[in-house]
């Protein structure tokens, strides 16, 4: 049976274009475009997608998979644990069903202006994916949210996730429990790999320990693909 992992890049935004071309530049010698792409609409209200073209084209040409990740990727109103430790990143708590709704859907919006459809997947930010269910919003064109233990399809496949990741909020320090969290969860074989990446993993220098991490793994016989990917293979 194949192994397969997925390392999807969060925080797509222009705000982050340097960090993005180096990521996804870094990536491709060992995964090609086999990169799942986490885009931010228009990242704290300030960057939005439809003003910078040349970034939308540098996603949508070196990844296979563009995700829906919020839709400002901030908390507008209210706070809690979560917004402290994210620093406020967590965007969809604190929403009610309606608000919840209009939120991804005008997140939609922006991602069709940019890209010319609507994203088929969602990544919540900071994993708080609140209200988001496909009740409230498969009709605005998504089928699978990809969860921080699990990838959940509409048609209600889920596929059990052992996940990674650097930028676990406001501390750098916090990285290092995300990477013994996703290290002892593949160790108990809880799920496939995903390595959930992020720009600011460079300036805190994860970066080269995440490459080293995804050339193992691919030496170890997995292969890479993307949440889409992960559901079709069980439809097989």
């Amino acid at each position: 049976m194949t192994r397969r992992f997925v390392v999807c890049l969060h925080d797509a935004t222009p705000a982050y274009a340097r960090e993005t071309r180096a990521m996804l530049r870094d990536l491709a010698p060992l995964l090609g475009r086999c990169v799942s792409v986490g885009v931010v609409p228009d990242w704290h209200g300030q960057w939005p997608l439809t003003a910078h073209p040349d970034y939308c084209r540098l996603v949508r040409e070196s990844s296979a998979e563009l995700l829906l990740h919020g839709c400002f990727h901030q908390r507008r109103r209210g706070g809690g644990p979560a917004t402290l430790i994210a620093g406020r990143s967590d965007e969809m708590n604190g929403l009610n069903a309606e608000g919840t709704r209009r939120i991804v859907e005008h997140g939609q919006r922006v991602f069709t202006e940019a890209f010319g459809e609507p994203a088929r997947g969602f990544v919540a930010p900071a994993w708080q994916r609140g209200r988001v269910r496909f009740n409230n919003v498969n009709a605005l064109g998504l089928d699978h949210v990809l969860g921080y233990f699990a990838l959940e399809s509409s048609a209600g496949r889920t596929v059990p996730l052992a996940t990674w990741t650097w930028d676990c909020g406001r501390w750098g320090w916090l990285g290092y429990i995300g990477h013994g969290i996703g290290w002892l969860s593949q160790s108990l074989n809880r799920g496939v790999p995903i390595l959930a990446i992020h720009p600011r993993d460079l300036e805190r220098g994860f970066w080269p320990k995440i490459l080293r991490l995804t050339g193992g793994l691919l030496d170890a016989g997995y292969e890479p693909s993307t949440a889409a990917g992960l559901l079709e293979a069980i439809e097989c």
